[in-house]
């Protein structure tokens, strides 16, 4: 459940729907039909992310599906599926509510906005290792922007190597092993794996925990009065293989996430420090543009 509008009122689930109660008179004000049974809302998340008005972000436990509505209004503006393989830099559109003025769009401006305007980015990242010396990477528009809302054919190749501490995408082609029956196995059991199951509002950030144990986090882009979300990173701790199985996930500070997880009847804890949208846009434009010209790299050999 989730308290709205300045604790004026109650969201809560109701199996694949949601009740809104007012919060004095305990009186049904709307229902709203979400999803359809046998899904049921396992989690209810608030932030102020549309235009500055409220927001009500809401996660189911049968088709991993994540809406997004306009708190005042009680319309649908956004859907997404959480359960890809590789989400990260995924793009979702956020439709504007019907009706509802955008008095606060014009306030609304991210870095990459005011990046656009100047024409160039002006930030250098500086990464030094033993092994590549010193690389100086200037800041451009991220290198991929793609759309991706409908559930893709899943594969087990998703948790062999995502022991670092960011899921990069895997390479899952080229494999001759017979995949007919062991196929459907491991495609029920990694399709539990990439089960998101709360929502954890963080920084102006939305977290969403997996039951395979990475974490994505969603963070909301403007660019000419028009949102869209994006997965701006996925985060996956060192040694996942060996943790087990992500069962609970908690806020437990402003910037602090811990992460339960259980291997038979082992419990192991795992603590994110949370970084900002600024942050994550410096490591991923640096991370993609470093891939950029890698790739360039090899094809010049």
């Amino acid at each position: 459940m989730a308290l709205v509008s300045s604790g004026s009122q109650l969201w809560f689930s109701n199996g694949p729907g949601l009740l809104v109660v007012d919060s004095l008179s305990l009186q049904a004000i709307r229902r709203l039909e979400p999803y359809k049974p046998p899904s049921s809302i396992v989690s209810i998340a608030t932030s102020f992310c549309l235009w500055g008005e409220e927001a009500v972000w809401t996660l189911d436990d049968h088709t991993n599906t994540l809406l997004l509505f306009h708190a005042a209004s009680y319309q649908l503006c956004a859907t997404y599926y959480c359960g890809h393989m590789d989400p990260i830099r995924d793009v979702f559109p956020v439709q504007h509510p019907a009706g509802i003025a955008m008095a606060a769009a014009d306030g609304v401006t991210t870095k990459n906005q005011e990046t656009d305007a100047e024409g160039t980015h002006k930030g250098v990242t500086v990464i030094h290792s033993e092994g590549a010396g010193i690389q100086i990477i200037q800041h451009q528009d991220f290198l991929t922007d793609y759309c991706s809302l409908d559930p893709p054919e899943l594969d087990s190749d998703y948790l062999l190597n995502c022991g670092g501490h960011v899921l990069l995408p895997a390479n899952v082609g080229g494999s001759s092993r017979d995949q007919d029956q062991p196929r459907t196995t491991s495609t029920a059991e990694t399709s539990l794996l990439l089960q998101a199951f709360t929502l954890l509002p963080v920084h102006g950030t939305l977290w969403i925990p997996r039951r395979g144990g990475d974490v994505m986090i969603i963070n909301m882009q403007s660019h000419q009065n028009q949102l869209k979300g994006c997965v701006a990173a996925v985060l996956s701790p060192p040694g996942l293989s060996t943790l087990g199985t992500l069962e609970e996930a908690a806020l437990v500070a402003n910037n602090t996430i811990v992460c339960g997880f259980q291997k038979s009847s082992e419990w192991s804890l795992v603590v994110w420090r949370a970084w900002g949208c600024c942050e994550l846009e410096v490591f991923y434009h640096s991370w993609e543009k470093l891939g950029h010209l890698e790739a360039g790299m090899r094809r010049r050999r």
